[in-house]
């Protein structure tokens, strides 16, 4: 299995060993040169694999050991499966044939496993990497559990293959303004260059956003599926085609009908939710069909103009801390979001180069993800600087971890935007005149705390602290964390008709 990892050009695992195989695994693994980190949380583990996976195409490795370790496993392995990021997470389990109810550490892990992976594996002594590889990559991506112990695989259903189908470049052909929206798939196909070369407009849902440079005059920006009047996404009406590249239910927060024609380019069936004409394999002669078109989108564009426009004029909110290190370092960052208000504001204000660039829990919306994804990312590439935005609720789940970046020295500024509680529940509760006191963080700084890691940590009031603060750090030397202060009413109003 080692050999498998290594031939796999897999550099970094993580997880949290036991003394069992887990242990020898590593071993062989560090025998290999293959690096394993420690962390304080499994679930991080997983995640922090996962996030590899997205990155290079190939799965990343997490481990545990069976129980209570899986079962903490099990947060990170969730995330990455609502997130189709690709990972093999190796664990020890009990026999089959043995009643984990009556066991030290024992846990129903079938059952477990099969919310959260696409299958669960017995390692016999057949078992390779190159097996488990493959089903992890396979689409849809997702988690693959390896359990150390004689049983029976099991797998998810396999989604029938989708054949071309002619329907969708005849559309195309008849279309005068067509639309584009390009899911993830078109990241795992290396659809960038095509999607780059055409001239009309190519939205991305927020997990895909980066996959056709949004510098570019005909990169529409984010598509959610409630996107309100200030979202370009609102403009839809102008167009008379939706053509969808691997556009599925999970990537949107609202799929629902269009109101124009629309055809899909997927490998696997489309839920009947979205109004397609057609679901084609065929990808070359959709991408033929739309080369020969051409038109601007001119009031999608202006909406794009419009908004960020009013993010850049607007008292000093998270979008003028994303403008700021966006200009620091000249588009060449990557930036991961948790979630939460900034974030909804972050898919619009950023603009990616490159898909691998931008890292959000788009599909999940899945709160504490942002520093288990930063410091995988930060792992995995060196050559440019991780930024990771987190709000007040995501910080906390694994702020331990920060202490692998300082050990690591890894180039990642951690910008925790807060106001002081729960921004996005707390719209539901001034509407409705619901208690707010669960919503607040009593001690919402987290300075002094990250400070304590060996982490250089500052507080930035203001644009000019910020941009101070931003200067200041040194990202090929190690960590920094900022924290900037937002007023609490300005930041609820940042949204408004955007979602």
């Amino acid at each position: 299995m080692a050999d498998g990892i290594a031939a796999a050009g897999i550099r970094h695992v993580f997880g949290v060993p036991g003394s069992g195989p887990t242990l020898e695994l590593i071993d062989a693994l560090e025998k290999r040169g293959v690096q394993f980190t420690t962390t304080y949380f499994e679930g991080t583990a997983a995640l922090m694999a996962g996030t590899i996976g997205r990155l290079s195409g190939v799965p990343g490795v997490a481990l545990s050991i069976k129980g209570p370790g899986f079962a903490n496993l099990a947060q990170g392995l969730a995330a990455s499966w609502f997130e189709t990021f690709p990972v093999v997470a190796f664990t020890e389990a009990y026999p089959s044939n043995v009643d984990w109810r009556i066991r030290h550490k024992g846990i129903d892990q079938a059952s477990l496993s099969g919310v959260i992976a696409k299958g669960r594996i017995p390692i016999h002594g057949k078992t390779d990497f190159t097996q488990l590889s493959a089903l992890a990559t396979a689409e849809v991506p997702g988690p693959v559990i390896a359990e150390f112990v004689a049983g029976e695989a099991a797998f998810a259903p396999v989604a029938p293959a989708v054949p071309a189908d002619s329907r969708a470049p005849a559309l195309i052909e008849k279309a005068h303004r067509p639309v584009v929206i390009a899911g993830t798939l078109a990241i795992r196909k290396g659809w960038a260059a095509k999607l780059a070369a055409l001239k009309v407009p190519v939205f991305a849902t927020a997990s895909a956003k980066g996959v056709v440079d949004e510098t570019l005059p005909h990169a529409a920006g984010v598509y959610t599926g409630v996107g309100l009047a200030r979202a370009p996404e609102s403009q839809l009406g102008d167009c008379d085609l939706i053509v969808g590249l691997g556009l599925r239910p999970g990537e949107v927060l609202a799929a629902k009908p269009f109101a124009c024609p629309a055809i899909n380019v997927d490998t696997v069936p489309s839920a009947g939710v979205f109004n397609f004409s057609a679901t084609t394999s065929d990808a070359d002669a959709v991408f033929a069909a739309l080369a020969v078109k051409q038109w601007q989108g001119d009031r999608i564009q202006a909406a794009l103009a419009r908004l960020v426009g009013e993010f850049a004029s607007g008292p000093f909110l998270p979008a003028h801390v994303f403008g700021s290190v966006d200009r620091h370092f000249a588009g060449s960052v990557r930036a991961v979001f948790d979630t939460g208000y900034f974030c909804t504001i972050g898919e619009h204000a950023w603009r990616p180069k490159k898909a691998e660039w931008f890292l959000i829990s788009g599909q999940g919306r899945y709160m504490g993800t942002g520093i288990p994804m930063a410091l995988g990312a930060a792992f995995h590439d060196k050559s440019v600087p991780t930024v990771a935005f987190l709000g007040d609720g995501g910080i906390g789940t694994h702020v331990g971890e920060l202490r692998l970046a300082v050990r690591h020295r890894l180039p990642l500024l951690v910008v925790l935007l807060t106001d002081g509680g729960f921004g996005s529940v707390r719209t539901r509760a001034v509407k409705d005149k619901l208690t707010q006191k669960p919503l607040w963080m009593q001690d919402a700084s987290w300075a002094g705390i990250v400070g304590a890691t060996g982490m250089p940590a500052t507080r930035a009031e203001n644009s000019a602290q910020f941009e101070q603060a931003l200067q200041a750090w040194r990202w090929r030397d190690g960590p920094a964390f900022i924290e900037v202060p937002f007023d609490a009413d300005a930041y609820q109003q940042m949204v408004e008709n955007l979602r």
